[in-house]
């Protein structure tokens, strides 16, 4: 059936009507926007440690994300009991300097400071005004806890829901990459992945740096006053701390605050007037603004948020006033994003080329795969089930007995079920294998072997068999890529297979058992092939047939090539890039 192509007038009638629709869902629900911008950066940060967590567990990511919300969720009980007193006493300190201040600034008399006929300028009014400035900022800092209490329930409601659409947003991370990559025509997939990738590196700069800026400058800051004897050195350098999260102005406006501090309080030990000392305090937060300029942005943020101080102030405060708190924090980010995606549309309109090309590690040759909107340069294969066949005896045997179970399972059901434990069990057995080996049992490694390989669906080494046509496919490949081999067997038999099947030259690394201490899908061993090679962690695709191995792949944002022909389903390998039905396509994908 041919289906009536859609003309021009309908097509733009459908686009401005999905358009006014957009507008109105955005209109009406305006509110979720902010707690929709924080849950995708709560994802984004999160995502490492997820990770983490992966590549050394070898967990799913659904229980991976679930496990890091245990951890983040005791952490935040416990929190309170350990921190909460000392921080209230620092604020609690902090609010009553400022008040402190504010008086001070209220009742100065210090008569004109600058006179032009019948105008002039009063300190006293400076004063006062710089006074009920800080005093309206002191009430929005120190509300009153009933009317925060006030809140209570619509905050629940948002901090739930910034909690589900995080949660989900990091379980099916790779997913919707893939989901939003496939929908980017393919002569375009490789322009998109690097635009994301720089964006990426943008956001995972200032994000991770700003955060890391403000513990560093407030923990110099406490130092630095303390040591001159500043009144309230904790609660002000918790103060310049939390004002590092506004760039560019914060670290003025906690110089100011600490200088005013200094100039009505004086130091509480040093022999100096008042006036001399606030110099002194000036001079500090001067240093300590150099050191963050000179050193800590530079090295934290690596030159990726490239900006000039100016547009990053005048974007802060239109941010500020069109978007609030949510708006100083995200100006600098958001400004340098748009200045990466308005470069790359300026040279696609120029037609000159958008990006920087791509270094080759190899000797010259072409690369042609594409995998995940990634070039690829290198290809790791698992070992069992990608490149040799599988031992089913174990699904065979509960098909074939228990005929009392038939009116319940018939006998290709347990075999199904059978296959579905197999898969789900691999990883358990490579752990067991792995913690034998560190406490180096291997007399009662060598007696649990031969079960744990039936488990897994592991043939006997002498009954390894080499699935047609790999050989060939395998030859071809090692042409255009740098080529690994991972298996959780020993070296020996490895070996022997490989000089068997004359494939020793095939591969560039094998990594075996006895080379790593945790096995599959513990990311130990991709880390090593990784080194072995040369390259980038994505820039390889690793093949295997069961979801179980292909976790640490996605960890280490590798590509990740599923196959139907050993023990995985198509069902089992929805997470990755690619799903493989025949070997023949492995030629013509890679």
């Amino acid at each position: 059936m041919n289906s009536r192509r859609w003309s021009n007038l309908t097509k733009i009638i459908v686009t401005a009507t999905l358009g006014i629709l957009a507008i109105v869902l955005v209109v009406t629900f305006r509110a979720m926007i902010s707690p929709t911008i924080v849950a995708f950066l709560l994802a984004f940060i999160l995502s490492y440690p997820v990770n983490w967590m992966q590549r050394q567990t070898g967990w799913a990511r659904g229980t991976t994300v679930a496990a890091l919300y245990g951890i983040l969720l005791a952490v935040l009980a416990l929190t309170p009991a350990l921190l909460f007193p000392r921080v209230l006493s620092l604020i609690v300190s902090l609010r009553a300097t400022l008040e402190a201040l504010i008086v001070s600034l209220q009742t100065t008399r210090a008569g004109p400071i600058f006179r032009f006929g019948d105008f002039q300028i009063s300190a006293d009014n400076v004063l006062q005004q710089v006074g009920d400035a800080l005093q309206n900022i002191l009430i929005l800092a120190t509300a009153n806890p009933v009317s925060i209490l006030q809140g209570v329930t619509n905050g629940v409601l948002i901090v739930v829901y910034v909690l589900v659409v995080n949660f989900w947003l990091l379980k099916d991370r790779y997913a919707l990459q893939r989901l939003a990559l496939e929908r980017v025509p393919g002569d375009y997939q490789e322009e998109v992945r690097r635009l994301a990738q720089e964006l990426g590196q943008i956001w995972q700069a200032f994000l991770r740096g700003q955060l890391v800026v403000c513990f560093v400058m407030g923990f110099i800051t406490w130092i630095a006053l303390a040591l001159v004897g500043m009144p309230n050195a904790g609660g002000l350098a918790l103060l310049a701390g939390m004002l590092e999260l506004l760039p560019s102005v914060g670290t003025g406006i906690s110089g100011t605050i600490g200088t005013a501090v200094a100039l009505f309080q004086g130091s509480l030990w040093l022999p100096v007037d008042k006036i001399p000392f606030a110099f002194i305090v000036l001079i500090i937060y001067s240093i300590t603004a150099q050191i963050e300029n000179i050193y800590l942005i530079p090295k934290l943020l690596g030159g990726r948020v490239k900006l000039h101080p100016a547009v990053v102030f005048i974007g802060t405060i239109n941010a500020t006033i069109v978007f609030g708190v949510l708006g100083v924090f995200l100006a600098t980010p958001v400004l340098a994003s748009a200045r990466i995606v308005l470069s790359y549309l300026y040279r696609k309109l120029m037609d000159l080329e958008p990006f920087e090309p791509v270094r080759p590690t190899g000797a010259g040759v072409r690369i042609q795969g594409l995998i995940g909107g990634r070039k690829i340069e290198a290809v790791v294969f698992d070992f069992d089930g990608t490149l040799t066949g599988l031992d089913y005896q174990l699904a065979d045997w509960f098909g074939a007995h228990f005929g009392r179970l038939d009116r319940i399972a018939s006998p290709s059901t347990r075999q199904r079920m059978v296959y579905r434990l197999m898969v789900r069990l691999e990883g358990t057995v490579n752990f067991v294998i792995s913690q034998l080996a560190r406490w180096q049992l291997q007399h009662d490694l060598q007696r649990l072997l031969p079960f744990l390989n039936r488990l897994r669906g592991y043939p006997a080494s002498a009954h390894l068999t080499l699935l047609p046509p790999i050989a060939d496919i395998l030859r071809e490949l090692t042409v255009r890529y740098k080529m690994g081999l991972i298996t959780t067997r020993d070296r020996s038999a490895v070996q022997l297979f490989l000089t068997t099947n004359e494939l020793t030259t095939v591969f560039d690394v094998v990594l075996a058992r006895e080379d790593v201490r945790s096995l599959l899908p513990h990311s130990e061993s991709l880390v090593a092939v990784a080194a072995h090679l040369g390259v980038a962690p994505n820039a390889i695709a690793i093949i295997s047939d069961t979801d179980v191995n292909l976790r640490a792949g996605r960890a280490m944002e590798m590509g990740t090539i599923g196959v139907l022909w050993g023990l995985g389903r198509e069902s089992d390998l929805q997470e990755a890039d690619l799903v493989l039905a025949c070997r023949e396509e492995l030629i013509e994908w890679l």
